[in-house]
């Protein structure tokens, strides 16, 4: 929506609705007006009087759940103005399409909402001929027309460098994974594949984050996850990890995938599941492989080991050498879905009277900084960063802590030592000490016995004993 906006010759506002709070946002000047829904309530007359000055000729809708249906009607019957809306996935045919993880499912009571709601639609845009087609044959009447989404031209981006971790043990094989990748996008299936690849010299990398981990880091020996990373960044990212092919491990159906534009934008083939516009847009314009939708995990590993051997480098090249990065078929620009999205405002839309008046409310650049996505994006990646730093940091700390354990036992140990000998030295000099009281004790009693027994001698025989020798001595 923002890209659309910023490049459209035509001014745009944009509505968040919720179920709790709305905002009404400019793109352009980057304001944003906080709405409960009380003010939306109680002065919803003020609030058309403003969008009517500020030039809203037509409403676009680009989501169908139920606060954005509401509010979309809401505001068009306001001003008076037409809808047109976007089906951007498959949730339009199940409010809970994501969480079945398998073939899609239809839910009649929410497709009923959605029919009611697309049949005050003067148009209905579809991003791929697969969207279109599930349009066609569950809305019936709506005017379908198909608008590829396009990317901007991939800009000049700072050499990339892998993350250290990933350096240190650098495989020989590299499939990317691209994105932030949750059930629906086939999370469960990635680790899967990761584990049977194990023993082998195939890794996979999420250029992206899983549902199961936001960080950066080894998710087992042939899986790592990149984390977030900023927009236009794919190709960089692609490069630095030395990726060769991109698999898309979806589980439900994409209605056209931005992500497989990136990776054929950067030159590399993809491997895709049969269903969706991915399966479409490879057997269109080719640069890629096609497996079974819910393909098993077992499946797409034996497919990764295949092609990353020597034996299929030919094939790979092959497939690749057909991938041209300036095909606007293969990969549509914003330029041209922009132009196309002009002209259908201008066939349905209205010409407002009065001139655009974007001071009639009081900016909120905080609120608008939260709800921006480009800066949302660039702030995880920030937290993912920080996360990595600390985690290193405590890692640190705790391997100082752990040698100064070790030093501090090794010390211990010495000192219970060193009191173990002089408690053993100690006993050994009482000991003697001990036994030369006791020899002096003899003695003593040796003595008095020798002197008791010289004094019982006649006195000639003790005059004689005493006597000095002729010698001198005694």
């Amino acid at each position: 929506m923002r890209d659309l906006a910023r490049a459209s010759a035509l001014p745009h506002a944009l509505w968040h609705a919720s179920a709790g709070a709305d905002a009404v946002e400019m793109p352009c000047s980057g304001t944003i007006w906080p709405l409960s829904h009380e003010q939306i309530g109680s002065r919803g007359a003020e609030l058309a009087q403003w969008l009517r000055r500020a030039g809203v000729g037509i409403v676009h809708v680009h989501s169908m759940a139920r606060s954005v249906r509401a509010r979309a009607a809401q505001v068009a019957a306001a001003l008076g103005v037409p809808m047109v809306a976007t089906l951007h996935d498959v949730l339009f045919l199940d409010a809970a399409g994501f969480d079945t993880h398998a073939a899609l499912r239809l839910d009649a009571a929410w497709l009923a909402e959605v029919r009611e709601f697309i049949a005050r639609c003067v148009a209905v845009i579809a991003p791929s001929q697969y969207i279109a087609q599930l349009a066609t044959a569950h809305l019936p009447g709506a005017n379908v027309e198909i608008i590829a989404n396009g990317i901007a031209p991939a800009g000049a981006t700072a050499h990339a460098v892998p993350r250290e971790a990933f350096a240190a043990h650098a495989p020989r094989h590299v499939v990317a994974i691209v994105g932030a990748i949750g059930p629906h996008k086939g999370s469960a299936l990635v680790n899967e594949i990761a584990a049977a690849l194990s023993g082998s010299d195939v890794v996979l990398v999420v250029i992206g984050y899983l549902d199961a981990q936001v960080q950066p880091g080894w998710r087992g020996p042939n899986l790592f996850v990149h984390g977030p990373f900023a927009e236009g960044e794919t190709g960089a990212w692609l490069d630095a990890y030395g990726a060769r092919i991109v698999l898309f491990p979806n589980r439900v159906p994409e209605s056209f995938s931005y992500a497989l534009s990136e990776a054929w934008a950067a030159r590399r083939p993809v491997i895709v599941p049969d269903q969706g516009a991915l399966a479409e847009r490879v057997r269109s314009h080719g640069g890629g492989w096609i497996v079974p939708a819910q393909a098993s995990a077992a499946t797409c590993a034996e497919l990764l080991r295949r092609l990353l051997s020597p034996d299929a480098d030919g094939e790979v090249a092959q497939v690749q050498s057909a991938i041209a990065p300036d095909d606007a078929a293969r990969i549509p620009g914003l330029a041209a879905m922009t132009r196309s999205l002009d002209a259908l405002y201008r066939r349905f839309g209205i010409d407002p009277q009065g001139a655009m008046d974007p001071a009639a409310a009081p900016a909120q650049a905080l609120l608008a900084a939260n709800l921006d996505a480009s800066l949302f994006r660039a702030e995880l990646a920030r937290l993912a960063e920080e996360r990595v730093q600390l985690e290193a940091s405590i890692a640190e700390v705790g391997a100082r802590a752990a040698q100064y354990e070790r030093e501090s036992r090794a010390w211990i140990a010495k000192v219970e030592g060193d009191v173990v000998q002089v408690q053993s030295q100690l006993a050994a000099e009482v000991e003697q000490r001990r036994a030369c009281e006791q020899a002096h004790f003899e003695l003593g009693q040796e003595h008095a016995r020798l002197k008791e027994a010289f004094a019982r001698l006649p006195r000639f025989v003790q005059d004689y004993l005493l006597k000095p020798s002729a010698d001198g001595r005694a």
